[in-house]
């Protein structure tokens, strides 16, 4: 009986060895969102890439190449903020990287937030408009603060909302003088960024074409024999950053980070969130520059290489978490529908404006009823018709009615169509709306039109196919799978959170729209 009870101890006490195994956190989570990366470039560009970077993800990681936003209107800040969250912006309140406030009555960054001072910028940013729960917030949450995270990307609204509330460092670059920059909000400045900055500033760059032009043969015959840019590290930094130059750059900002000795040292789990770049230069639509799209990802494939290879010689792959996502959108355009004579139009939203503000007049009143407009959304002024004493709903309803008229107009949604059960599309558009942010209307274009209108509206081309884009989990205790069917992005913060062994998100669910 001894021997047995001595048996069943033993065997009892391995098993708990080996669970406290299985539970073990990893070092490091490196979160790496590429900005417009698409499944269908990834894989037909597959000659350009090295075994190190692109390939060894694909192949030794857990793969979902149909990845999708279940919202409209996808763009960097938005798409971000739903990997960041696992939610959409009826939630986490970022409908886009810009919204017209109806305070100020402008258009704010939606990372704006002026109580704060920037740091090698006069622009103040924050995370505050960000109105969800992150991953990384978790992990400060299950760490009581111990995990140390750091967000680095080319623009303010990645590096902010990537990093979530409480980020020990947010970094993005300026876009008036080629520093990199943050905000007081996070504290002092860190001492290895301001010796990288004397290392970056002025330093030129140049951008040309990695292989012999030949070899981009993806795009057929016509593409340009060959490109050549030169970027002197302080006049044309938007552009700059639009470039495989910037991507190299944030990878040297990474390992100096990490070098720095500020993470993965510990049994706590600590976090990098990297932002790269995979549109065109100066977010031309992919048939202006064919070349130059193909060079990005070839470029940015040995990027991904000798990252991968530093962060295995720092820490083992196998103690750390790696996920790449992408923003899921593309710059298109339709400037040539009309020598194709195909569907195509352009609806000006300050005429929109006057036309439907002559309407209500006629209607309820002389009054300015619209209070702005941004990109192809309407707000309303609220205290005019509380002062009129005007039904709202009835004013929503007909001015509804009045622009579903217009030409471009394929259908107009409101506040008011957003309640009780939606069918699945109403869902998808409700996804996309914040009551703090978005209009009271926004136009649904016909396919091939674009809005356009003063320095308050955005101008974009309405282009509603589907963007598949990979999201791929890769490192500590994942068995390479590929993943087929539509995958919806608010699946990555659960499988992270799941990884780590922490809390989703307070309103990440995995319901598909």
């Amino acid at each position: 009986m001894r021997i047995k009870s001595f048996l069943i101890v033993l065997f009892c006490s391995l098993g708990l060895l080996q669970a406290q195994e299985k539970i073990s956190s990893p070092k490091l989570y490196l979160n790496i969102i590429v900005d417009q990366l698409r499944t269908d470039f990834l894989y037909e560009f597959s000659d350009l890439y090295g075994e190190g970077g692109f390939k060894r993800l694909l192949a030794e990681g857990r793969v979902y190449p149909n990845s999708y936003y279940a919202f409209e209107n996808v763009d960097r800040a938005s798409a971000v903020a739903a990997l960041a969250t696992g939610t959409n912006p009826y939630v986490n309140g970022i409908v886009g990287e810009r919204w017209f406030d109806r305070t100020t009555l402008r258009a704010v960054s939606s990372v704006e937030d002026k109580k704060y001072k920037g740091l090698y910028s006069i622009s103040p940013y924050a995370p505050t408009r960000l109105k969800a729960i992150t991953i990384t917030d978790e992990m400060k949450r299950a760490s009581r603060g111990k995990a140390f995270v750091c967000s680095i990307a080319p623009d303010e609204d990645a590096a902010v909302i990537c990093g979530g509330h409480d980020a020990n460092v947010a970094l993005w670059k300026n876009n008036s003088a080629g520093f990199w920059s943050s905000s007081s909000y996070y504290g002092v400045f860190p001492d290895w960024a301001a010796k990288m900055n004397k290392v970056v500033q002025g330093r030129s760059a140049k951008w040309k074409p990695l292989f012999d032009t030949e070899k981009y043969n993806n795009f057929g015959d016509d593409a340009p024999n060959s490109f050549s840019y030169l970027f002197d590290g302080k006049n044309n930094v938007k552009s700059y950053k639009t470039t495989a130059c910037m991507n190299d750059e944030v990878a040297e900002m990474a390992l100096a980070f990490l070098k720095d000795g500020s993470v993965g040292y510990d049994d706590i789990a600590d976090c990098l969130s990297l932002t790269f770049y995979a549109g065109n230069i100066d977010g031309n639509p992919m048939e202006y520059r064919p070349l130059e799209v193909q060079d990005i990802y070839a470029r940015l494939d040995r990027t991904l290489a000798s990252l991968l290879d530093e962060v295995d010689k720092l820490f083992g792959l196998e103690n750390v978490v790696i996920s790449l996502a992408s923003t899921g959108y593309v710059m298109v355009s339709n400037d040539d529908g009309a020598e194709y004579r195909l569907p195509s139009g352009t609806i000006f939203m300050e005429r929109v404006q006057a036309l439907l503000n002559v309407y209500l007049a006629a209607i309820f009143g002389k009054g300015e009823y619209i209070e702005g407009v941004f990109g192809s959304q309407i707000y309303f002024d609220n205290e005019l018709i509380e002062r009129m004493k005007i039904d709202k709903l009835d004013l929503v309803s007909r001015s509804v009615e009045f622009l579903k008229s217009l030409d471009g107009v394929e259908d107009v949604f409101s506040i008011y169509h957003l309640g009780g059960m939606l069918s699945p599309e109403l869902q998808y558009v409700k996804n996309g709306y914040n009551q703090a942010c978005s209009g009271d209307i926004w136009l649904r274009l016909m396919p091939g039109w674009k809005v356009a209108g003063s320095s308050l509206t955005l101008t974009n081309e309405v282009y509603r196919t589907p963007v598949m884009f990979p999201i791929i989990i890769y490192g500590a205790g994942i068995e390479h799978d590929v993943v087929e069917g539509m995958t919806p992005a608010n699946i990555l913060a659960a499988e992270i959170a799941r990884l780590l062994h922490i809390r989703r998100p307070n309103d990440n669910c995995l319901r598909i729209f």
